[in-house]
């Protein structure tokens, strides 16, 4: 009897716990990983030490000449989408993609 208390009372707090993203695979630079065939390696430019974030699932475009935004529902950050190419001397082209706000602030972007 105490067991099924014990349990059921760990499955409660377990269900009531907060829920948190797993953090990010990293990739590229100097770090030599790679994101899974269907992520992109973003941030390798505005992340310290040039190591980038791979972001997986439906890629969302933010930051462009079409004016799309992150997400309303939740906290998220717009980086540069690594596939537009700039031309020389052209730091910022406009758009991005979005990542959870949660990964941006634990590699250090604000």
């Amino acid at each position: 009897m105490k067991s099924a208390v014990v349990l059921t009372l760990f499955a409660a707090l377990a269900a009531a716990a907060p829920q948190t993203l797993t953090g990010p695979g990293r990739c590229g630079g100097d770090s030599g990983l790679k994101c899974h065939k269907n992520a992109l390696c973003v941030g390798e430019k505005e992340i310290k030490g040039g190591v980038g974030i791979c972001i997986t699932g439906p890629i969302q475009p933010c930051g462009n000449f079409f004016g799309d935004r992150c997400p309303s529902t939740g906290s998220w950050y717009c980086i540069s989408d690594p596939r537009i190419n700039c031309p020389p001397g052209v730091m910022d082209c406009g758009g991005g993609v979005c990542m959870p706000a949660q990964w941006a602030a634990a590699v250090g972007l604000n």
